[in-house]
């Protein structure tokens, strides 16, 4: 290599070795037999277009290539066994994803978040995160890998002045995604209600919500508010929420299976003003 340094040579050296060398562990799935699986059978029929944007992100930063396709295949898996978004009437499902410290977590959900919505789910709730450092964090990587502006020019000035970033220079431009939080602000009714309503938007929706319990009920609240929900009434768009470390807060640690922690219940009640639900 004519003109090339040692330095040189080691960083292309380190770099095609990070593409090839490095691994993921295998996946274990533990599975209701009497699930249907879906997947598999509508996969070819799907445009994966906000996916292989996300993807081709994932290239243009260096991520290993195995990594990216083994992680595929463990989001596919994730995908398969939540609920057919295209499925009509009311059903739920619920799952468990475990990973080690550090194992890819948020890049493995953001995938999934891609691929739900390549596949049909319209609205999306993350809890992302206990502290405000946190949850701008996650908006911070949801910004980028799937929203594909800053949430903050989106929210505040509309898609038309929200800078692009991430997926947002990759994918075609009719793919947008509608945000009701930002890198500035959690949930915030006020906001809200000066945004499109969930039941008239043509694009998938996002809430990345920091796991606090005045911040869900408002989210609560304003989907039954807004969108003039009761208990016969619910919006019919497939949802999907993803709780980051569910092991904090959410579990029901109440003794009487009649009752439940705060963070419980209102996760349970978010979902119940959907038909249908991951």
């Amino acid at each position: 290599m004519e003109g090339a340094t040692r330095e040189d040579i080691d960083l292309i050296i380190w770099r095609i070795g990070n593409h090839f060398n490095v691994q993921i562990g295998g996946s274990v799935i533990l599975n209701n037999p009497d699930v249907e699986r879906w997947l598999d059978a509508k996969k070819t029929d799907i445009d994966w277009d906000y996916y292989n944007a996300y993807k081709r992100l994932l290239q243009s930063q260096e991520r290993p290539a195995k990594v990216i396709n083994e992680n595929e295949k463990i989001i596919d898996s994730i995908l398969d066994l939540s609920g057919d978004p295209t499925i009509e009437g009311k059903w739920a499902r619920k799952g468990l994803v475990m990973g080690n410290v550090q194992s890819g977590k948020t890049q493995n959900y953001i995938g999934l978040i891609n691929k739900a919505v390549d596949a049909g789910y319209k609205i999306i709730v993350l809890l992302g995160g206990h502290l405000n450092d946190l949850r701008k964090q996650t908006q911070e990587r949801i910004d980028e890998g799937f929203i594909g502006r800053e949430s903050q020019h989106l929210v505040s000035m509309g898609a038309a002045n929200a800078a692009l970033i991430g997926v947002g220079n990759i994918r075609s431009s009719e793919l947008g995604v509608a945000s009701y939080t930002s890198t500035e602000n959690d949930f915030n009714r006020r906001l809200a209600d000066t945004q499109v309503k969930l039941d008239n938007l043509n694009s998938p929706a996002i809430f990345t919500i920091k796991k606090n319990s005045s911040v869900m009920k408002n989210l609560s609240k304003w989907i039954t508010d807004a969108h003039l929900l009761d208990e016969n009434r619910k919006l019919d768009m497939p949802l999907l929420l993803i709780d980051d470390e569910a092991d904090y807060a959410s579990i029901n640690s109440k003794a009487h299976r009649d009752e439940t922690t705060t963070t419980n219940r209102l996760i349970r009640e978010i979902l119940s003003k959907f038909n249908k639900s991951t």
